[in-house]
């Protein structure tokens, strides 16, 4: 199996996985009630380290696409250094967020657009930023093949080393006895654009600690919602007692028992 073909078939295995353990499948958006955590603040932090490595690589006054860039988290304060912004992004609770958040600012540079990268009838711009989108992508040869074709100077592929949630991976196997199919990140991506043939560097942004927690209860609340746990009385008992007999508790905080950390980093097309 190529390393195109196993991609696919294991973002496709995990999203089947995922899919069997959610009850309520009614929403449309997933993002709608998570927007809040994606508006960037009013003046911009440039030294915030996946920021500051975006402007480097840029060329200056040039054009972006954010492609799957929400509520403009990166983009907006982009903007506001004079970069020519097109935000594209398929929940429509997060283009609705940038558009408001643009709108307060009174930025005039800044295009939005509800659509997924394989429907969206783009032009070219001078860079793409695609930032934590990829490890979901089922068809990622012609995702990426797009995004390649679609620039005049850059693409900057942005994702963890491994899928960001890859540390609960004990926790839902102690859950739902069975072993969790984890999403592909930036390593396995690296063997997907060797295998397309196409000239990349991988460059280092930062390093994460796991988060750790001050009090159970936002421990409990953060996995339930992450591993699509039902929170009823009976499901809350059966997760509460996995994770006091998991997790560490040390200095009044719960850490994970996993020596690692999560490394961001950056794969540049060019």
């Amino acid at each position: 199996m190529s390393f195109i073909e196993n991609w696919n078939q294991v973002v496709s295995d995990h999203h089947k996985q995922s899919e069997n353990k959610i009850v309520n499948k009614s929403k449309k958006d997933f993002w709608e009630d998570k927007v809040e955590g994606f508006i960037p603040p009013e003046l911009p932090d440039y030294n915030d380290p996946t920021l500051s490595f975006i402007i480097t690589n840029l060329q200056p006054n040039s054009s972006l696409l954010d492609l799957g860039g929400g509520a403009g988290r990166l983009s907006i304060p982009l903007a506001q250094n004079n970069y020519s912004i097109t935000i594209v992004d398929s929940s429509k609770g997060m283009i609705n967020a940038a558009e408001k958040h643009c709108k307060f600012l009174g930025l005039k540079n800044v295009s939005t657009y509800h659509s997924t990268w394989e429907e969206f009838n783009n032009d070219k711009y001078d860079h793409i930023v695609c930032a934590h989108v990829l490890y979901g992508v089922a068809n990622i040869k012609n995702f990426i093949l797009k995004m390649n074709a679609s620039v005049n100077s850059s693409v900057i592929i942005i994702m963890y080393d491994n899928f960001p949630q890859s540390h609960l991976a004990d926790i839902w196997e102690l859950y739902y006895s069975e072993q969790r199919i984890n999403l592909p990140g930036i390593t396995e991506l690296e063997k997907v654009i060797s295998e397309l043939d196409i000239k990349y560097k991988l460059c280092n942004i930062e390093e994460y600690e796991l988060p750790v927690f001050d009090d159970f209860d936002s421990l409990l609340n953060s996995i339930v919602s992450q591993i699509f746990i039902t929170p009823n009385k009976q499901n809350i008992k059966k997760l509460s007692d996995i994770l006091k007999n998991y997790m560490i508790l040390d200095n009044n905080q719960f850490i994970f028992p996993l020596d690692y950390k999560r490394k961001l980093q950056a794969i540049i097309l060019d």
